[in-house]
């Protein structure tokens, strides 16, 4: 007999982030909440009248205990979510927390006339400092900080730093006429001074000269004749003056 394989499905799981979880949850928390405020509210009560608190008002020292408890968690998750230290806020959670705790169990054990006076009065004594820290709760989730820091200084992400502006560069333009350096004079060298030549002895003075006279007497002309006739060798035959 052959068995047909069966191919496995996907299998239903509950998504965690779904809407009817998260309202499951919240029903839930809420419940035991208020459970455990009923049953410590009996405890706490009765226990303040070991404080010699009168029984009307006996009803008001729960109240004051497991509120703070509540008051302090919130506030807690607050200024986490903000991004500032709720590291005193779970402090006093957990404080007021274990007194709570402290004062069911002594409640419930039926201790002593002396730790009865000790809870009693923890628990009185309780109610001027929870007004005091739920004041200061109160402050830091609804008074906004003023920051007294220099500009330089802050350094908190939600201050978003101006963008560098763009440097618009120039267009470039005609290239400028290149200028040819001008050669500097080079001095010429200094030339040696050239010997004089010696200077002669002084001469004596020239004598000067006056005025030619001329002759007043009449000059006679000699005849080309008598002066040919007076050369030697000229007396050529033919040849007549």
């Amino acid at each position: 007999m052959n068995r047909t394989a069966r191919t496995a499905g996907p299998v239903a799981r509950i998504a965690a982030d779904s809407r009817p979880v998260l309202v499951f949850t919240v029903v839930l928390t809420i419940a035991v909440a208020l459970a455990s405020f009923a049953l410590s509210f009996a405890s706490l009560r009765d226990a303040a009248l070991w404080g010699r608190v009168t029984e009307p008002i006996a009803f008001l020292v729960p109240v004051v205990i497991d509120a703070s408890v509540l008051v302090y968690g919130l506030v807690a998750l607050v200024l986490r979510d903000r991004g500032r230290s709720a590291a005193w806020a779970w402090t006093l959670m957990f404080g007021f927390t274990v007194v709570s705790i402290g004062a069911n169990a002594a409640h419930a054990y039926d201790v002593g006339p002396e730790l009865r006076t000790i809870v009693g009065v923890v628990l009185v004594a309780l109610a001027p400092l929870s007004v005091l820290t739920s004041s200061h709760a109160l402050g830091s989730l609804v008074v906004a900080v003023r920051r007294t820091t220099e500009p330089e200084n802050v350094t908190d992400a939600s201050v978003v730093e101006p963008e560098p502006l763009a440097v618009i560069e120039p267009a470039p333009g005609p290239p400028a006429p290149t200028v040819e350096p001008v050669p500097e004079p080079v001095p010429e060298p200094a030339r040696a001074s050239e010997p004089r030549p010696a200077e002669s002895p002084s001469a004596p003075p020239a004598p000067v000269l006056g005025p030619v006279r001329t002759s007043t007497r009449p000059r006679t002309r000699v005849a080309p004749m008598s002066m040919q006739s007076t050369l030697p060798g000229l007396d050529l035959p033919g040849v007549t003056a």
